[in-house]
């Protein structure tokens, strides 16, 4: 394979996953970029180390950031920005670039979102892109890099890739789900694994499907099974986060195929119970709505999260699940994506992200 002039490094899903043959048509590898020469440009590893220095947006304040490159191992290097003030701006880089004092890292899942630093001593200068607005960045070395918070790992697939979200620290199991956003809500998404693999939540966004494709549920399916074979994960703590109509169909489809609309017990071997279900923005129809009372009879829990004006929806999911298992909030100030548009970038709605963590079961 020819490499570019460049340092690059990106991280993609394990071999082993290629078995999923639902999930993936090509056999999935890591790729590690090592430098090379080309003509008048000499490719160098980026400098490993814990910098600080500050955003500055187009008239508002200027706000703290801190990035660490990490060299865990030959050929291999990790970078993550943060930026306490405006959590989502905080990132684990997908690619990391470097060459001729030039880095560029990518976020995952937002090809638009790309921060391009100069190289100057033990300064960078340069600026973070969020899609068509930039701004200003200078961050000065202070030591040594501080461990990443999260991995991410990507893997393509014909309609879009999906990645792997999951806490560095893998010690103690915990729980994951499957992130599966509508065509209305995948453009933030993101920002969502970020916070929830921040707060050792294992997940897994999928790519955007709103048709009613029958695949879909097999699809799922597999993906939860990755999820179980995933290192950091609880196995008997998995389940699904799904927004808008068509991925909540596609949820409750899974539910029933499994087993549950007779009650029966969901014991097949190598299989994932579905632990809990979160369902954003759902709009309830009568084979919904009989899901969700046969999720409930179950004790399976239930999270119903709307934002905006969906008041009616969200109550009418809250006469459905009823009791302690069901909890349904609205936030009103959010749009479907419970994110609140900001000047710098969208914010999570009050009381987000804690109150979807603290919802979570824990084991």
């Amino acid at each position: 394979m020819l490499l570019p002039p460049a340092f690059c490094s990106t991280s993609k899903l394990p071999v082993r996953l290629c078995l999923w043959p639902a999930l993936l048509g090509m056999a999935l590898s890591i790729v590690a970029c090592q430098p090379e020469q080309s003509g008048d440009t000499q490719a160098t590893p980026p400098p490993v180390g814990h910098f600080e220095g500050s955003l500055s947006p187009a008239k508002q304040p200027e706000l703290r950031a801190a990035l660490d490159i990490n060299h865990p191992s030959p050929g291999h290097y990790e970078a993550e920005l943060t930026v306490p003030a405006v959590g989502t701006l905080s990132f684990v880089a997908d690619t990391i670039l470097f060459a001729n004092r030039r880095l560029t890292l990518r976020r995952p899942a937002r090809p638009g979102h790309v921060l391009t630093l100069t190289q100057d001593g033990d300064f960078w200068h340069g600026t973070l892109a969020l899609d068509s607005v930039t701004m200003p960045v200078i961050l000065l070395k202070r030591g040594t890099p501080r461990p990443r918070t999260y991995r991410v790992e990507k893997s393509p697939r014909p309609n879009g890739p999906f990645w792997l979200f999951a806490p560095a620290d893998t010690s103690t199991p915990g729980p994951a789900l499957v992130l599966l956003p509508d065509s209305g809500t995948a453009p933030t998404a993101a920002l969502w694994a970020d916070a929830l693999a921040r707060n050792g939540i294992v997940t897994l966004l999928l790519p955007a499907d709103d048709s009613s494709n029958t695949s879909n549920t097999t699809f799922l399916q597999n993906a939860l099974d990755v999820l179980r074979h995933t290192a950091g994960v609880d196995t008997a703590n998995v389940g699904v986060w799904a927004a808008g109509a068509q991925p909540v169909g596609t949820t409750l489809g899974i539910y029933l195929s499994r087993g549950a609309k007779q009650g029966q017990p969901q014991s097949d071997e190598g299989s994932i119970r579905l632990s809990f279900f979160i369902a954003q923005n759902a709009q309830l129809d009568d084979a919904s709505r009989k899901t969700f009372q046969n999720m409930k009879a179950e004790r399976v829990p239930v999270l119903g999260l709307y934002g905006g004006g969906n008041a009616r929806a969200a109550a009418a999911l809250q006469r459905v699940l009823g009791g302690r298992r069901g909890t349904v909030r609205v936030y009103r100030s959010t749009g479907p994506d419970l994110l609140v548009p900001g000047d710098v970038s969208p914010r999570f709605g009050a009381g987000l992200p804690e109150d979807v963590l603290q919802w979570l079961p824990r084991k």
